[in-house]
């Protein structure tokens, strides 16, 4: 290198020198502490968010010291934000002065100071929530400009328009959506309904099925229900005994009691079920001896689906005491008659209130009952 280079280059870097020097002292802006509002917490936040403003267009955001216990004291005149400004060895040094802040915005008077040619500019605009920090950013981009705010910048003050139309279209997207929610809810609604109604009417015809076939069931097992005298053969085999008391006797006496032992035979007929022709043998005791031989029938209804049968019966017959007086008598008797049928062909039968009438020695009269066991074959 010749002594012509070596002094070109000993001159260039103290030019270099002052070139970086002047680039870093434009990068300083000043950020103070805003104003207008008694919400401290909130100007702390919009002051938080106008530094990540100037540090989002690339310059270095300083705060003022002691600018918390100096709050309120705005500065106004362009040589009072120039001594902020060259305090900090700073270009620039811009407060806000808030008002009308309401839950979704907020009004802004933004007054930036250039100091090297002792000028302030103001602007006034309104800060949307839903794009505060974009908002701030074009803002501080128009007015951090040596040469001074454009027509481009003055067109920035007033309503956040950007953000209205994005908060309309947000607006109305969210109605649509809430719209498009609702009719779904709707539709589901609707849908859940008719299933429901479906269920309902599925669940009301099942059960209108199983009654009506429990009702056809129990009509057809009442229609094909046993009838006496039929099911099991129409020929009836039986063996009994009962008690009949004396109510009248002969010169109204004392009366007493008899005992029975009877056997029946008896004869039904399919054409008319139910009846029964009946004959038998009886023998009696206790107060009186005597045989004596009846015929008669039985009518036995079967109203129930299970095999209880319910009926009357008579008999007439022959009535031969053995002991004391012995002249023959006629007997009459009635009765009330209940036959079941357990198993098979094997039946039991009651014949309850039975009264029995007999000529001898001037009439008398006996009430009692029996219980019969009888098959039928």
């Amino acid at each position: 290198m010749n002594h012509r280079s070596r002094t070109t280059a000993f001159w260039a870097l103290p030019a270099l020198l002052f070139a970086f020097a002047s680039v870093a002292k434009a990068d300083r802006v000043v950020v103070l502490p805003p104003a207008g509002t008694d919400a401290v917490e909130e100007l702390d936040r919009i002051e938080e968010q106008l530094s990540e403003a100037v540090r989002a267009l690339s310059h270095e955001a300083l705060t003022e010291a002691g600018a918390h216990e100096t709050r309120g004291e705005t500065p106004e005149t362009a040589n009072e934000l120039r001594a902020i400004a060259e305090i900090q060895q700073a270009e620039w040094a811009i407060v806000a002065i808030v008002h009308d802040h309401g839950e979704r915005n907020y009004y802004l008077t933004l007054r930036v100071g250039y100091a090297p040619s002792t000028r302030v500019e103001e602007l006034d605009a309104e800060v949307r929530l839903s794009r505060e920090r974009d908002r701030l950013v074009e803002l501080l981009q128009a007015m951090l400009r040596p040469e001074g705010l454009s027509e481009d910048g003055l067109a920035l003050a007033g309503r956040d328009q950007v953000a209205r139309e994005a908060e309309g279209i947000a607006e109305r997207d969210a109605a649509e959506q809430a719209r498009l929610d609702a009719e779904r809810h709707a539709e589901e609604e609707r849908e859940r309904a008719e299933r429901e109604a479906a269920e309902a009417a599925e669940r009301e015809a099942q059960e209108a099925a199983e009654r009506e076939a429990r009702e056809r069931e129990e009509r057809e097992a009442f229609e094909n229900r046993d009838r006496y005298g039929v099911a099991d053969g129409n020929m009836m085999l039986q063996v009994g005994g009962g008690v009949r008391g004396l109510v009248v006797t002969p010169n109204r006496g004392n009366g007493g009691a008899i005992a029975t032992l009877a056997l029946r035979l008896g004869r039904g007929f399919e054409s008319v079920p139910g009846l029964e022709l009946r004959a038998g043998i009886e023998v009696a005791f206790a107060s009186a001896s005597a045989l004596s031989v009846f015929g008669g029938a039985v009518y036995l209804a079967s109203p129930f689906a299970f095999p209880l049968h319910l009926g009357a019966s008579i008999e007439v017959g022959y009535f031969q005491s053995i002991s004391g007086n012995r002249s023959p008598a006629f007997m009459g008797r009635a009765s009330a008659v209940a036959a079941y049928n357990p198993a098979g062909s094997f039946y039991v039968e009651l014949s309850a209130g039975e009264l029995q009438y007999l000529t001898t020695g001037g009439g008398a009269f006996a009430l009692g009952f029996d219980l019969r066991l009888g098959t039928r074959f």
